[in-house]
C-alpha cells in the first residue's frame, strides 16, 4: 500500500503549481518513496506523489531556508505555526523535514 502524506485543503493549490514542495512532521513517519499526497476536502483529493527526502531535526534548529521553503517567514515562526498542527510540540522535539514532488503523469 502506497503511503498517504496528508495536507489541510489550503495547501492543494502551492502544491499542485510546484511552488510548495516541502512540510515538515512530527510523529507522522514517511519514508523516501512513492506517496499520495491527500488534501482534506470535504471529499478528499489526491495526487500522485513521491517523497524525495526526509531529515529529522530537532524543532530548534530549523534553518531560515528551511522555514522559508515550508511557507514559514523565517525560523522563529515555525514553532508557532507547527503548534497549530502539534498543539504540544516543543523546541526540543524532533521533527521530519519532508521533500516531496508531484508526479506528472
Amino acid at each position: 500500500m502506497v503511503q498517504r502524506l496528508r495536507f489541510r485543503a489550503s495547501h492543494f493549490p502551492a502544491v499542485r503549481d510546484g511552488s510548495k514542495r516541502m512540510t515538515m512532521r512530527f510523529n507522522d513517519p514517511v519514508q523516501v518513496g512513492p506517496a499520495l499526497l491527500v488534501f482534506e476536502f470535504d471529499d478528499e483529493v489526491s495526487l500522485p506523489g513521491h517523497i524525495t527526502s526526509t531529515v529529522a531535526k530537532p524543532v530548534g534548529t530549523v534553518t531560515d531556508d528551511e522555514a522559508q521553503k515550508d511557507g514559514f517567514a523565517g525560523a522563529s515562526d515555525v514553532l508557532p505555526g507547527l503548534r497549530d498542527y502539534y498543539p504540544e510540540l516543543q523546541p526540543s522535539d524532533e521533527i521530519v523535514i519532508v521533500r516531496f514532488e508531484v508526479n506528472d503523469d
